[in-house]
Parts: structure tokens; sequence; C-alpha cells
């Protein structure tokens, strides 16, 4: 078969553990099309290093996968070195990083877009990882899924920077002579962003397609001289290229491109200062000098003070100062003393002796106060919601019950409630605040809500309230969202039933607090575990058809797997047509599920019923978690299946997704790897079952039975 595209892959390491790599290429043989070439490239000095050993496993089992030698070749001279081994005929390029992981299906779905549209390359969404393959505490905004786009049309494109979750026109590579920088390091930025306004068109898909390591600690290397020296030098070609209008078609991006990379993209860098040998911290200074003197003194001023103070010690030539500086932030991270008064304020860091900073640096802006507000716990009792969590602003410590004078606001259109929030005392606040400057120990809070106020002149209305919480202290107000907590009962909160045949929802949406006010539709009632098989009960609201089919869909990839609803026996016996043959029943798993593929050993193949739509707001999965799990306790009542998957999304019940076929019946599940159900527990952000390292689970059965 012809390859449509080419995958590029450098096996060889200078850094980090080898099994990255193999979870890298394990994730590309997982991938659904069959038309890949895989290039493998071994840039070792010697033809039989480790990554050439890893990479001939897989060119014996899988005829997708060769392997080209480039002997010496870094990181970015083995991906040109890659691209030019692809056969002249395939008309896309990817370029994975050893450090990422796919998702299921996203060399499926990224040159299906360019297919359609005509588009010069396509991107999707990244899930971040930490070191130790949790996912990261921050995460990429969310973009949204467009067709036929443009980076001066849509600005949120300036941070797609990584190559891996992105596919290019062969034809787009070669016409403009894209490639990467060619030395030790390689910066994907100094291609992808000068790709991006290239193009006369970009595909954005809104689901993540690959999951990317952000390594830390013992696993990110020290950077030595010619590092620093590269990675300026790559800031500086992309800067170079940003600030000619004839190349951005006059969209002025210079800035934000400086400014993201002042405030975290050379974090790295920075936070590897004081463990560097002299020479490399005295290299980074002038070079960091140099690339500062590039950039817009305005910008300079309206970054967020913490940040202002390390890069004028940097500007100014303090190498020793800014030791000290970063050795404090280890300890009190971004925490500092504020004084003045208002409209003067300035920052003050307890340091003996004293910083010397003039005070162009140290004034304090209202953004230099944001808000941290966490949820807690939410419970229901006695058909109350109670909501507990803390809120306060930073650097203003909470010492006493008096410090801050808050409210609950919930919003939804013009309509407004707000509730008092009463203090209670809340160490956990000052411990999760990572420094021990200020006490935020009375920043906690309670309230109480009637869900009966959601009501409007008597009526319930489905929709979603926003929830906020407005702190004044200090001559200050401030509003934030509340976040979730990492544990507890905030973390997946109950659904309550009205008994009016609407049921209210506490859940996150994009990381905040939200109430879902909703119409009680198909309701799971009952589950039972048999022989490791699960059987999930449903009941129809009053005058509704009877459910047709179950369906699942992989919250991040998208792939849907749907069973068929069969009539319980009695009820099938009694209700099908004389000659009617009989539907699949749960004693027959051997039969293939509606819509489905099995693939060996009797598992239905997730990657059928094609993805969804990922650009509308209902489209299925987009708000999608966790399917019942055989371990959980039994779910029952009104709030059964209703609890949230990775980030806070909230996870859909059996009848958020109804088949459209006319008969009814009950759904039938063929045996089928328990983790194959998506966001069930296994791995980060819902992570597949085939991913690679994870352990088989028992199998399940899903039953939708007709009441």
């Amino acid at each position: 078969m012809k390859p449509r595209l080419t995958v590029v892959i450098p096996v060889h390491r200078t850094a980090g553990p080898l099994r990255h790599t193999e979870e890298c290429l394990e994730s590309v043989a997982a991938q659904t099309p069959a038309a890949l070439d895989v290039v493998m490239v071994d840039g070792a000095p010697e033809p039989d290093g480790p990554g050439a050993t890893l990479a001939r496993r897989f060119t014996a089992r899988d005829p997708r996968f060769r392997l080209v030698r480039a002997a010496g070749a870094g990181p970015g001279a083995a991906r040109n070195a890659g691209a030019r081994h692809a056969y002249p005929d395939t008309p896309y390029l990817a370029f994975p990083g050893p450090d990422g992981v796919l998702l299921p299906r996203a060399y499926e779905e990224l040159p299906a877009l360019l297919d359609a549209s005509g588009a010069d390359l396509a991107t999707g969404g990244v899930r971040l990882l930490g070191a130790d393959g949790r996912p990261a505490a921050r995460q990429p905004d969310a973009r949204t899924g467009a067709s036929r786009t443009h980076i001066a049309e849509d600005r949120t494109l300036l941070s797609d920077t990584p190559a891996a979750n992105k596919v290019f026109r062969r034809a787009f590579w070669d016409r403009h002579h894209l490639a990467f920088p060619e030395g030790g390091t390689c910066d994907d930025a100094t291609v992808t962003l000068p790709a991006h306004f290239l193009a006369d068109a970009v595909d954005v898909l809104r689901a993540p397609v690959c999951r990317l390591r952000t390594p830390g600690g013992g696993d990110r290397p020290l950077p030595d001289e010619r590092a620093v020296a590269e990675r300026f030098a790559a800031l500086a070609q992309v800067g170079e290229f940003l600030a000619d209008p004839a190349r951005t078609r006059g969209v002025p991006c210079r800035a934000e491109y400086d400014r993201a990379q002042l405030t975290e993209g050379l974090h790295d860098l920075v936070e590897a200062l004081p463990a560097a040998a002299p020479e490399v911290r005295t290299a980074f200074v002038e070079h960091a000098r140099a690339y500062l003197s590039r950039v817009d003194p305005r910008l300079m001023a309206a970054l967020p003070v913490e940040t202002r103070m390390l890069w004028y010690l940097v500007r100014a030539g303090r190498p020793d100062d800014l030791l000290r500086l970063l050795a404090y932030r280890r300890r009190q991270a971004t925490a500092f003393l504020v004084t003045g008064v208002p409209l003067r304020r300035r920052a003050a860091l307890p340091l003996a002796p004293p910083l010397r900073l003039p005070s162009a640096v140290t004034r304090l802006g209202r953004d230099d106060f944001p808000v941290r507000a966490h949820v807690q716990e939410v419970v229901w009792r006695d058909g109350l919601l109670h909501l507990r969590g803390y809120a306060y602003i930073r650097n203003l410590g909470a010492p006493h019950r008096h410090s801050y004078l808050g409210t609950l606001v919930l919003a939804q259109g013009r309509r407004r409630i707000v509730l008092p929030l009463r203090p209670v005392e809340s160490a956990r606040a000052t411990a999760e605040s990572g420094q021990e400057l200020h006490c935020y120990d009375w920043s906690g809070f309670e309230v109480v809500l009637d869900p009966r106020r959601l009501r409007r002149i008597g009526r319930w209305q489905d929709g979603d309230w926003r929830v906020t919480v407005t702190l004044t202290a200090a001559g200050m107000v401030r509003i934030s969202g509340l976040r979730p907590p990492e544990s507890g009962s905030g973390t997946s909160p109950r659904t309550y039933d009205t008994g009016e045949g609407v049921r209210v929802t506490p859940r996150y949406a994009d990381g905040l607090l939200r109430l879902t006010v909703e119409r009680i539709g198909y309701r799971l009632t009952a589950r039972e575990t048999t022989g490791g098989a699960l059987c999930l009960t449903v009941a129809a609201p009053p005058g509704a058809a009877a459910p047709t089919a179950l369906r699942l869909t992989d919250t991040e990839t998208g792939a849907v797997v749907s069973f068929p609803a069969v009539p319980p026996p009695e009820e099938a016996t009694a209700e099908r047509p004389e000659g009617e043959p009989e539907e699949a029943t749960a004693g027959h798993p051997e039969e293939e599920p509606e819509g489905g593929v099995r693939e060996a050993g009797g598992a239905p193949d997730l990657r059928t019923g094609g993805a969804p739509d990922r650009e509308g707001v209902s489209a299925p999965g987009e708000e999608g978690g966790h399917a019942p799990s055989p371990e959980a306790p039994p779910a029952a009542g009104p709030d059964a299946g209703h609890g949230h998957g990775p980030e806070g999304e909230e996870a859909p019940g059996p009848e958020a997704e109804r088949a459209a076929a006319p008969d009814t019946g009950r759904a039938t599940a063929p045996d089928a790897p328990h983790a194959a159900a998506p966001g069930a527990g296994h791995g980060p952000e819902g992570a597949d079952a085939t991913a690679p390292g994870a352990a088989p689970s028992p199998p399940w059965k899903l039953s939708l039975i007709n009441i």
C-alpha cells in the first residue's frame, strides 16, 4: 500500500530514558492507518547503540517501520534526514518527539482534515505530563476547532509551538524549504511558528492528539554553554521572523512572543542556573542581556512584578543577586511583602542585605494581586448544597476571621444570586500556597445554597450557572472562579434530584465550578456485576422513546463504540413480530456489536463508529468523563453515572447519547478489556488501555435494559 504519511522519529537519545522513545514508537505502531511510513533515524556515532537496537525490534514486527542511519546527527539533523528519506510521492509529513505519546487515531484524523480542506498543515490539542508521567498541573488552553484558519485570525496559535501535534503537507514543507535547526538542541518553534505564518490555511483539531512530557528534576540535564547559546540563537531567529511585517502579514506579534518567553519559555534555563557551572551562568547572563536589548521596554514594564525583578537583575548584570533571588523563590515561591499606600504599593523581599531594586521594578499593579480560590468540599445535605473551600488575594494574608469580606455570586445571563461567605479556619490554604511568608488560615469559607433559588418565577430552566467569589480586602476588590481540589468530595460532586423531574449538578468546565440545571432524561437506576460482566439498568422518562443503544465515546480521542439495545428475553418474545429473528443477548457474546468491529479475542474495536463532531459544543465526548467501573460501589438513584472526568469535565450518563434507530431493546457488549472504557481511571487523562505499559484489566460487559 502506498504510504500517505511519513512519520520521522529520532531514536538516539543524548538525555532521558530510552523507555520514553519506546513508548513513543508503541503509540505510533498503534495508529489505525495502514498507509504509514515510519522512518526511525539513528544519529548515534556507533551503528549498534541502544536506539538502533530498539528500532530493529519494531522493523522486525511491523512492515511500516524502517531504520536509517545519520551518524552524529542531533535531534534536528535527524529529523531533517528522515524527511529527506520520505518516499517522493508521500503527501504528508509528521515529526512526533521521542518524549511524546500519540493518542489513538491522531494520524487518521489530522490527514483527514487536510484531505477535506486542502490546508497546508493540521494541528491538534496537546496534554502535558510531568516527569512522573502524571498530568501536569498547568495545561494548555483548549482551542476552538476550525477549518482553513490562520494565525493572523486566531492569535492563540502563537503558543502552538510543538511539532509533535502536527501533520504538514509535503508540498508545503518542500516549497518553503522548512528544516529544523541542526545543533545539539532542537527548538520546534523555529519551524512551527514560521510554518503557521507561511501557510495559506491551517486546520485546528480541538481534541488532544498527543501527550508531551515536561521533564524536571533528574530528567532534565543541566545546560552547557553550547546549549545556552543555541537556545538564545533560536529565540533570535524566531524573533527576527516575527519582526518582519512582510512575513507575518502585518500582524504585530513579536511582543506577544517575547512575553511568552520571558514569563514561561525560558523558565527551565533560569531554574537550572543555581546548579549550573559558573561559566554557564556567565554565558546565560551575556546572551540574555543581548536578547533583552531587543525587547520592547514597554513589555518589560508590563510583566508581573516577580518576573520584572528577575529580568532586571539579568539586564543589570548582577548574577550574584540573581542567584539570591532564585534561592528565595525556591523557598517562598512568588510571595513578597506589600509596602506603601494604596495606588503607590511596592513589593519588598525580606532579604538581608536587601536587594536594591528601583521603584519602577517593584511597583504593584492590579494584576500583581491575583486570587487563589479552590473548592474543598461540595456535598448535598437535606436538599441543600454545602460548599466549602478557601479564597484569598495573593500576598494579602488572612491571619484572622475578618481579614476578608467575601460573597459567592451565581450568574446566568442577567440573573444574579449573591450569597455571603461565612469565614472558617482553613490551614490547608496556607499549606497549599507554597510559601511561609503569609498566613492564609482564615481564608476558608462555607456557603449554603437552596437549589430552589435557581428557579425563575417558580419554574426550572435548563442551563449553566457560573460560580465566582468576590473578595474585598485592603481597599481591593477581586473576583475569581473556583477551581477543583486534587482530592476529596470537591473533585467529583454528586448530582441532586429535585423530585420535580429536574436535577442540579455541580461540575467543572474549563477548570472552574459551574452549576448545571437540566431535565432528567434516561436514568441509571441499578448496576450489577456477574462473572466479571457489568449490567446497567436504565429507566426512560415518561413518554420518551425506549433506548436503542449505548454509545461510549473516548473524551480525548473521539473513539466511539456502540452496543445495540435488545429487549429483555421475556419482552423480546412478547413484542417481536411473527417471523422476525431474535436479537443478540448477553448470553451470546460471540456476536458482533452493531456498528462495531471485533478484534482478536472478542474485544470491540474502539476505533469504529468514527469520531464525533469536535467543533460543536454538544458533540459527544466534549464534556465526557468516566464510564462506570466494576470495582466501584453500586450506584443507584438520580445522580448515578454523573461523576467527573479528567480536568473536572462532566461525565454524561447513559441518557446523554442514544442512537436514532427506531426499534427498542437491550444493549449487549461482548467481552472487552475493562480499561477500554473511556476515562475509566487508567493512566493520565483517561489514557487508553493500549497505551504503552498499561496492564490488562478484567473483562466487562454492558447491557442497557428497557424498563
